[in-house]
């Protein structure tokens, strides 16, 4: 007995729901631009494994960074303010649900695959350090000072392919290629009125990822785009929270309040539905109208000055700075130490793990997530671990390593 999905008659026992998916994907998705999980290399591995019997390449992927390590901390990384009191604060972990949210929403309006803009969204924000793009800066500073780099675009696909270790057989997620293409291609600090996929991209492109360069799919364009509709306008309602009083409805740019509105949600649906009107239909690129487009810079330009320059956001820079060098060092010294001595792996900085907690987190980091961590630059190492903190654990681990604390 045959069953009809979506008018397609579908053999009661041939198929798993796996391939009855991907048997109905040329039914919903866009046949000209949309990425399809079974097409190659999008959806190629490194590291080959047998499907799914219930989801997709792409929803695999998914699942994958759900359950990663790297996205559960992103509850403790905010987006703007230092470590808030408020619980209302947008954190990482929430802004890329919302990118997810966004990206979706735009991806079905269009026709392309909604699993893999929803992977690309959870996974684009992983390689974040703590204390937002100022961590960030103060992070990329110190490991230009050793003949490193450090930007979290980069950073994040070096997460997923290095720095979690979910299975014993190989390092990393074991992503596929468009998941990985596109958490590296995010970009969300600069926006183009209009991005066109780079459809000759190869796996290879991403052996030495930059920042801001095109992705491969369209999947990856639609969640570039979403990753700034969705922290303008939360950042600017955060801004505006009675407790936290940075600025007021009256201060923002009236071509902002008239072109897309004065709060999140209105901010939102605006350049939503602009972005779906100026890309449907009109080829192989995501885009946005030269109305919306200037609305969107004046908004920009606002937040940039009034919210993440100001002083009660930037008052606590020049610690961030100077703790996170008194850390670096520390930790590099550390990690240099242990390699000179050549300790097994399980007598890793013995003498230190039962009085500071940071240095047991470190020798499972090393031994457990890393594992040939003697192969690595100890500055490399040091860059992985401060970037993978939260602010929360920032500040434990300097008070552990600089401040006096009683022993009886």
């Amino acid at each position: 007995m045959a069953h009809f999905i979506g008018g397609t008659p579908m053999a009661s026992t041939a198929r798993c729901p796996r391939e009855w998916a991907e048997a109905l994907e040329p039914e919903f998705l866009n046949k000209d631009l949309a990425t399809r999980s079974t097409d190659l290399p999008a959806a190629k591995r490194e590291h080959s494994q047998e499907p799914d019997k219930f989801r997709t390449e792409f929803d695999r992927d998914y699942t994958r960074i759900l359950h990663s390590r790297a996205f559960r901390r992103l509850r403790h990384k905010p987006q703007v303010f230092i470590d808030p009191l408020n619980d209302h604060i947008c954190t990482r972990l929430e802004h890329s649900l919302l990118v997810a949210s966004v990206s979706r929403t735009i991806s079905k309006a269009l026709g392309l695959n909604n699993e893999l803009v929803a992977a690309i969204a959870v996974g684009h924000d992983l390689g974040h350090a703590p204390f937002g793009h100022e961590g960030e800066r103060c992070l990329g500073k110190l490991a230009e000072g050793v003949g490193l780099g450090f930007k979290h675009e980069p950073h994040s696909l070096r997460v997923v392919d290095r720095l979690e270790r979910m299975y014993k057989a190989h390092p990393g997620l074991n992503l596929t290629f468009a998941v990985r293409d596109g958490i590296a291609c995010h970009c969300g600090e600069k926006i183009d009125q209009r991005l066109s996929p780079d459809r000759k991209k190869q796996p290879a492109s991403l052996k030495r990822p930059k920042v801001g360069m095109r992705p491969a799919t369209l999947e990856g364009c639609v969640v570039r785009f979403a990753d700034v509709v969705a922290y303008l306008g939360r950042d600017l309602e955060d801004a505006m929270m009675l407790d936290v009083g940075i600025v007021t409805k009256k201060q923002i740019p009236s071509v902002v309040k008239r072109v897309l509105g004065d709060d999140n949600r209105s901010i939102m649906g605006s350049l939503i539905g602009d972005i779906v009107a100026n890309s449907k239909g009109k080829g192989d690129c995501i885009a946005m109208s030269d109305r919306k487009m200037k609305a969107l810079l004046a908004l920009m330009d606002f937040n940039n000055e009034a919210i993440y320059k100001s002083p009660k956001v930037k008052e606590r820079f020049k610690q961030i700075s100077k703790a996170m060098g008194f850390m670096f060092e520390e930790i590099v010294a550390l990690i240099t130490d242990a390699k000179k001595k050549g300790v097994d792996d399980g007598e890793l900085f013995a003498d230190r793990r039962d009085k500071e907690n940071w240095v047991t987190v470190l020798s499972s980091f090393l031994t457990e997530d890393i594992q040939d961590w003697w192969r690595e630059k100890p500055a490399q190492l040091t860059v992985d671990f401060i970037a993978g903190m939260t602010d929360a654990f920032f500040i434990r681990a300097f008070q552990e390593m600089f401040l006096p604390y009683g022993t009886v």
